[in-house]
């Protein structure tokens, strides 16, 4: 035997140091390394889908319109809006406070997974992970971050022989981003109760520890088996059903689709810049006109006239608007029908009936250009009574969204000629949510920590003011109690001509909103000359006036008009209050403190008492 075989029998009895999974030469080790590192990648693309999931509702991002433009958007310079609005949108943490433990858990694997598979598996392994983060869960700014404290993690000068250093001073770099994103919310909840600041920080720190914690498990139980294949997918199975099973039992995916519904309800239905807008459509038609053809800024001038006479003739713009409430409102009834049980079913049904009764402003579009809708002048169908009385039916006793259904259902039924039922929910709105009422329900006392973790009501972020609608139900209520007997027309004047009888619209059938409101008012005047509606009718085109002179003058005529009719206190409530906005500020006082001596306890006295307390002390004139 030479001295060469002699050596090479040596090395080979010599066992070779085991640092990481591929240490191990034996094919069987490293198939089933391999085989292993698949498995990791399939899991570990399941909890980048869930991370994206858990913001937007879509569960394969690459599938999402845009999807690219959604990825570019990220890298704007103000950095990684989906993962500082991680805390915000769609299920903000001050709603749900448990919410806070999904996204600390969710990110601690996120980040935490990567940086253990750059060291068990050395780092061309923990590539495709760090794409996961950027490309599935679209979040590429934190990818880079991981990226770099990988490298750090796995270089030889920072590689310890305690791989958790290692893995702790490769997290140092995340933790760093951690607090960025943490700060890009700060302006919008540094109003907030220190308690509820917490809140919003609390994943931030939960995602840390967890994260520590999750490499110093994995790393002990590899060094325990010797780097052996099979130790992360295990742990890291936990890591992805950890988040899941805890959003399915204590947060629940009709959270997320009722917030995501929400938002689109705001988005679609709320007030918005229309300029825009009304460029691209008028683009695109002028486009689509056959030559010759006007200038296009002729062109604009023509379609901007023709929204000033009437909204149809405006490219189908009201066609467009009915088309937005019914694909809201299938989504609304997709919701209802997946989870019936969910507590926000009174909620989504609530959407519903705005979405129903929706409006497009059509002198707020031709005026200022501006997307407007208004939900205060219910649509009398069937399909909108049916949805309020569900509202009723289906809310918790007392909440806000039920005071809506209340008040709508009366204006329904008001406006149908139905007096009896519209008093019978007037009278049950003032009577369950009037300010002297009281709860018959205990207070309840309970700890700090669980009253953290509570939700809030339901109806809270749909910041309904219940106040409002309580005295537009008193309001409603005093206008049909005064003037649904008019001896001679009977209920005509408020809720319009019977069937066979010349057309004309009753009071409470009038759009406030229409553009030709003011006279219709007047036409409804002469319909039914001295009727008890008239100075309500009167008082109605006094509050049109535009020119502060002019309506104090108005006013002051309805005020002085003679018999006084039950419109009285609100022309002086409107009258004190003109005053003082024209300066007239003696004058104003001396009509709220009328309103307070000949109408005590009324609702227009109370109102003009919380003008006055709010004014400042009268000056004092001094002697020459």
């Amino acid at each position: 035997m030479t001295s060469a075989d002699t050596t090479r029998m040596v090395d080979e009895t010599v066992e070779q140091p085991v640092v990481d999974v591929w240490s191990r030469t034996a094919s069987k080790y490293r198939i089933r390394a391999i085989l292993l590192l698949l498995v990791n990648i399939v899991l570990f693309a399941g909890l980048g889908s869930f991370a994206y999931w858990l913001r937007t509702g879509v569960n394969f991002a690459p599938t999402q319109d845009g999807y690219w433009q959604i990825v570019a958007d990220t890298f704007m310079p103000k950095g990684d809006a989906h993962l500082g609005n991680f805390v915000l949108f769609p299920i903000r943490l001050d709603v749900v406070p448990l919410h806070g433990i999904v996204v600390g858990l969710l990110l601690a694997a996120l980040v935490s997974v990567p940086i253990l598979i750059a060291i068990l598996y050395r780092f061309p392994c923990c590539l495709p992970f760090i794409f996961i983060v950027a490309f599935l869960a679209v979040m590429p700014w934190l990818a880079i971050n991981i990226t770099g404290a990988c490298v750090i993690a796995t270089v030889k000068p920072l590689r310890f022989r305690f791989r958790y250093a290692s893995a702790l001073l490769g997290l140092v770099l995340v933790l760093l981003y951690f607090y960025g994103a943490s700060r890009q919310a700060a302006p919008i909840v540094e109003h907030y109760a220190p308690a509820d600041r917490l809140k919003f920080m609390a994943p931030w720190i939960l995602a840390t520890f967890a994260s520590c914690l999750i490499m110093g498990i994995v790393l002990f139980f590899a060094r325990l088996v010797n780097y052996r294949p099979g130790v992360v997918a295990p742990l890291l199975l936990v890591c992805f059903a950890v988040p899941v099973v805890v959003f399915e039992w204590h947060v629940g995916r009709d959270e997320l689709y009722y917030r995501l519904l929400e938002k689109r309800f705001y988005d679609e239905f709320g007030e918005r810049d229309g300029a825009p807008w009304f460029d691209r459509i008028t683009f695109e038609a002028w486009q689509l006109r056959p030559p010759p053809r006007p200038t296009l800024e002729e062109f604009r001038k023509q379609v901007d006239f023709r929204i000033s006479l009437e909204l149809e003739s405006a490219l189908d713009m009201r066609t467009a608007f009915a088309q937005q409430k019914d694909d809201f409102v299938d989504e609304c009834r997709h919701f209802i029908r997946h989870f019936p049980d969910s507590r926000y079913a009174p909620n989504v049904l609530y959407l519903e009936g705005q979405a129903l009764d929706a409006r497009m402003d059509v002198e707020a579009f031709r005026k200022k250009k501006v997307l407007a809708t208004y939900f205060d002048f219910p649509m009398q169908t069937d399909q909108s009574e049916l949805i309020w009385r569900k509202v009723i039916y289906n809310a918790p006793e007392g909440s806000s969204i039920a005071a809506v259904g209340r008040y709508k259902l009366a204006m329904l039924n008001a406006r149908d000629g139905k007096i009896a039922r519209a008093l019978e929910s007037l009278d049950e709105l003032v009577t369950l949510y009037g300010e002297n009422r009281t709860s018959d329900k205990p207070p309840t006392h309970t700890g700090a920590v669980k009253k953290a973790l509570t939700s809030a009501p339901p109806d809270a972020s749909l910041n309904i003011l219940v106040e409002n609608i309580v005295f537009e139900g008193r309001r409603l209520r005093d206008l049909l109690l005064e003037n649904a007997n008019d001896p001679r027309y009977g209920v005509r004047p408020l809720c319009g001509a019977k069937p066979g009888e010349p057309r004309q619209p009753g009071l409470l059938q009038l759009d406030p909103h229409e553009r030709f409101y003011k006279n219709n008012l007047r036409d409804l005047l002469r319909a039914y000359p001295g009727s008890m509606l008239a100075d309500n009718i009167k008082l109605r085109l006094a509050l049109l006036s535009v020119d502060p002179v002019e309506r104090v003058e108005r006013l002051q005529t309805c005020v002085d008009s003679t018999p006084p009719g039950d419109s009285r206190p609100e022309a002086l409530y409107h009258l004190g209050i003109a005053c003082l906005d024209a300066g007239m500020d003696a004058r104003g006082r001396g009509a709220l403190t009328l309103l307070a001596g000949e109408y005590a306890g009324s609702m227009w006295a109370e109102l003009g008492e919380k003008r006055m307390r709010a004014l400042p002390p009268p000056k004092l004139e001094t002697a020459p």
